[in-house]
């Protein structure tokens, strides 16, 4: 059980301990899981703010 909420440094210290490979694992899982549960419109407008953000103009 939890007695004592954690402040905020104390969280960032713990989540700088986690690895970067272990981290970017996470953000991969993260992605696959953000493109099986979206829909057809929420995928076209994250394609459209990719394309903006890669050719801004």
């Amino acid at each position: 059980m939890i007695f004592e909420w954690e402040t905020h440094d104390q969280r960032l210290r713990r989540f700088m301990k986690i690895s970067p490979q272990r981290k970017l694992e996470w953000l991969q899982q993260m992605h696959e899981f953000m493109l099986r549960t979206s829909s057809k419109r929420v995928k076209a407008i994250r394609l459209e703010l990719k394309r903006k953000r890669q050719d801004p103009q």
